[in-house]
This record gives structure tokens, sequence and C-alpha cells, in this order.
């Protein structure tokens, strides 16, 4: 699998490797279209999921049935409850956003060494805690924009990591505005209405996905 080979979960790990713990792991893969559920998972769930192509969501259900979104995961995300450092009674829900191909791996077969304790298993371990720790980073910067009490304190804490990560004060939006409204946590139409006020204030230049600091 070519795209897998570009999944942080197997860098530093030779082709010949991979295709090895394909079968070693027994790994699925599966398709999905948009709109459809990927899967539904605790905070004892037993998966890891590999994302080879398209767009994903990872949400947590609120008590109410809303959806929380956490993360918007393009090619080359992983997801799964080992990485949602979540409570026991937290539920979330993976879904497509844009048509994609997911590999699905228990998570014991990473966690439980093989007889062989081959090299590149030692390897996927190390790469399973770096990921675990950019989760911590990634959920980190969530609780540090959503401490923010305006929906504008909001969205240019929001804006100022992205341009962080991109290294340019003109910089891409991951997602749409609509689903950043959701993953801010704001009402989309009060969210427009600020983002109007910010553009009229000089503060942003906003076409369509591209952001620009002023």
């Amino acid at each position: 699998m070519e795209n897998l080979s570009k999944n942080p979960l197997f860098e530093n790990v030779s082709a010949e490797s991979i295709e090895q713990m394909i079968t070693c792991f027994d790994m699925r893969k599966k398709t999905y279209k948009e709109k459809d559920i990927i899967t539904t998972y605790d905070a004892e769930g037993d998966f890891i999921g590999l994302l080879l192509e398209g767009t994903i969501s990872v949400n947590r259900i609120s008590i109410d049935g809303s959806l929380d979104m956490l993360e918007y995961l393009e090619h080359t995300g992983v997801f799964g409850a080992s990485f949602a450092f979540a409570n026991r009674e937290d539920e979330f829900i993976v879904i497509c956003e844009k048509d994609c191909t997911v590999l699905f791996i228990e998570k014991q077969h990473i966690t439980k060494r093989c007889a062989k304790a081959c090299q590149h298993h030692t390897q996927v371990v190390e790469n399973l805690m770096h990921l675990m720790a950019e989760k911590v980073v990634h959920l980190t910067e969530k609780v540090d924009i959503l401490s923010h009490r305006s929906i504008r304190g909001k969205l240019m804490c929001y804006f100022r990591i992205q341009s962080t990560k991109q290294g340019e004060l003109t910089f891409q939006l991951p997602m749409s505005l609509l689903k950043l409204a959701n993953y801010l946590c704001i009402d989309r139409s009060a969210m427009m209405r600020e983002i109007k006020k910010m553009k009229e204030e000089k503060i942003v230049e906003i076409n369509g996905r591209e952001v620009t600091l002023l």
C-alpha cells in the first residue's frame, strides 16, 4: 500500500517491513463516501485507524446528542481511542467529510510485542508514542482556543496557530468556515458576522479558505 508508507505511524519503516506487518497486524482496509459514519468508539476502543486518503472529522458526542469536533484530518491522519485521552463516559463518532479510505489495526497488535521482537515493530511503537505526544499538543491548542470567551478571541487564537504552523501571515484553512464554526463551538451565523467586522476593521482578509492576518 503506497499511501501507508507516508503515514507517520510507519515513519522510518521500510516498504518490505510494512508489507510484512500488513499480514502480521491483520489490517483491514475500508472505503467510505462523504457523510458516511466510519465508526463510533469510547475510551476503551481497541483499534487504531489510519487515513490513507480523503478527509474525516473526529467528533465527541455531547450529552444532548450534538457533536463537538475535535479534529479535522486529511490523508495520513491517525485516530482512535489511544489518541482521545478521554473520560470513560465519552463517546466519539468519526465521519467521512470527503470520500476516504481507512486502514484499521487492532491496538493489541502494536502494543503487544510479537515473539520475534522485530526492529520495525519497535519503530512503530516509538512512532505511536510520538503521535500520542502530538495529539496532546493538538488538544492543548484546542483548550487554548476555547478558553477565549469571545468569538473574535477564538478566531484570532485559531488563526495565529495556523499562521505559526504554516509559517506565513497568509495561510489556507484546513476546513470550510462551516466546519470551523463547529470546531470552535460557536454559532456559524454569529461567526460570519464577527468575521465581517474583522474584515471591515482591517484585522484579517478572508477569501474562501485563504486567510491573511493584517
